[in-house]
């Protein structure tokens, strides 16, 4: 989850249309340190109006809720660091600045009557189901907001879905006809299926032995490190703070030598020895370090690291039984290879008629997950004839004809929202683009 958040963290804050009631529920996150060129409070000046830095600050801090409602646990203060979300808070609210400057030109406001209208929606300032003035400014003191400061930055937001909703497109109806017709086009399929259950393989050790050396870069032992470590046991049954005494004294005599381990041990990551941070603590050392005492099962344990041991290539009689499996499912993948070939240059296979998204008849031979792979590899597909690898099975497939459907109304609402939404992010990108141009753009940010 991480790898991809990192792959598409910019399209994570392309929309420009924020909301100030993100921050209801969510608690507030406080951010690094800065050097202001201008003053205390503003940290940039974007055509004529200034960025405070409270507006930065709040910015910040959604965005980091955002992102720790998809991450959860695993999202903190360092990962936030990694994602930059400082640069993606300050472009934001720059980006915020640039639409009220243009809002303000074109004479768009936030009345009394807006503003009423945006709170009685927000749930989190209802009692017994209608708003309730006490639960509003109840609310915005646990969240350190007031209701000047709140309905301040609500009035921004009001404007801003006001030029938001000049880019909202509706789709004219033949448009919708079309894209309909090519999203649901059909494929007359026929379609062969073979199985590895269906091939067997010869055996021999010549062939297993040669697999192996081919191969033996695949098969080594885990990373491991070689320890020393001193069990300091609660032989007396005494607390873990008495006991935690104990062993800051004999983790100091070890670290002096003036006693000696008593124990020399090989650990891995699978082993158990150790919990997860206190292993993770000891791989992070350098060799030849004592490290400050372990608790574990009501012991302690004071443990140097002597050194990392590199991964070992295994013997091929301690893994001949893993060998074997591989080599079986290497062979099989091979056969089914050179069988799909075959069928490629004379295909024959059972004709499935026609398919579209909408409409996967039951294939015989296929768990419904295999049937889904195939569909997404038949409408991804651009030959005629095709192969897909699932594993177990190799799919052989001939597209022999293909033709637009009938237009449905019934999916008129989706298409329209989807490439509706497309045509609003494409113009918003543009729009955004000349704003920078037309605005001049002050930062006095820059990291200490």
């Amino acid at each position: 989850m991480i790898t991809w958040m990192q792959k598409h963290k910019k399209w994570l804050i392309v929309t420009i249309w924020i909301s100030t009631i993100a921050f209801v529920g969510a608690g507030f996150v406080g951010w690094g340190s800065y050097d202001y060129g201008k003053s205390d409070s503003t940290i940039a000046i974007v055509g004529k109006k200034e960025v405070p830095l409270n507006d930065l600050q709040m910015e910040y801090s959604n965005l980091y809720s955002q992102y720790q409602q998809i991450l959860g646990k695993e999202f903190n203060q360092e990962l936030a660091k990694q994602f930059k979300l400082e640069d993606m808070a300050l472009q934001r609210v720059i980006q915020k600045y640039l639409i009220l400057n243009y809002a303000e030109e074109l004479g768009l406001i936030a009345t009394d009557k807006d503003i009423g209208f945006e709170l009685v929606k927000i749930n989190a300032f209802f009692k017994d189901g209608e708003f309730d003035k006490n639960t509003y400014l109840s609310v915005l003191k646990q969240n350190k907001r007031t209701a000047s400061e709140f309905e301040a930055q609500l009035k921004q937001d009001i404007v801003i879905n006001k030029v938001k909703n000049l880019f909202q497109t509706q789709l004219e109806e033949n448009e919708i006809k079309n894209i309909s017709s090519l999203i649901y086009s059909e494929d007359e399929v026929s379609l062969k299926i073979l199985s590895d259950s269906d091939i067997k393989i010869k055996i021999s050790k010549d062939a297993l032995t040669k697999y192996w050396s081919e191969n033996k870069e695949n098969y080594k032992s885990e990373s491991g490190f070689e320890i020393s470590y001193n069990k300091i046991a609660n032989i007396k049954n005494n607390t873990k703070k008495e006991m935690k005494k104990v062993a800051l004294k004999t983790y100091l005599e070890l670290k002096k030598e003036k006693i000696v381990f008593q124990n020399t041990k090989t650990i891995y990551a699978t082993s158990n020895f150790f919990n997860k941070d206190d292993f993770e603590e000891i791989t992070k050392s350098k060799e030849n370090t004592v490290l400050k005492p372990f608790y574990k099962d009501n012991n302690y344990y004071v443990v140097k690291l002597n050194k990392k041991v590199a991964p070992q290539i295994l013997a091929y009689d301690t893994i001949k039984a893993q060998v074997k499996s591989d080599y079986i499912k290497f062979s099989k993948t091979k056969v089914m290879n050179e069988k799909a070939e075959e069928l490629k240059s004379n295909f024959t296979g059972k004709n499935l008629g026609y398919i579209n998204k909408k409409n996967v008849p039951k294939i015989e031979g296929l768990t419904s997950q295999e049937k889904e792979e195939f569909v997404k590899s038949l409408f991804s597909a651009t030959q005629s004839i095709n192969t897909l690898n699932l594993g177990s099975k190799m799919l052989v497939y001939k597209i022999t004809n293909s033709r637009l459907t009938e237009h449905d109304k019934s999916d008129d609402e989706m298409i329209n929202s989807t490439i509706g939404n497309l045509k609003a992010s494409s113009l918003s990108s543009s729009f955004l683009a000349k704003l920078a141009i037309k605005y001049e753009v002050k930062s006095f940010m820059g990291n200490k």
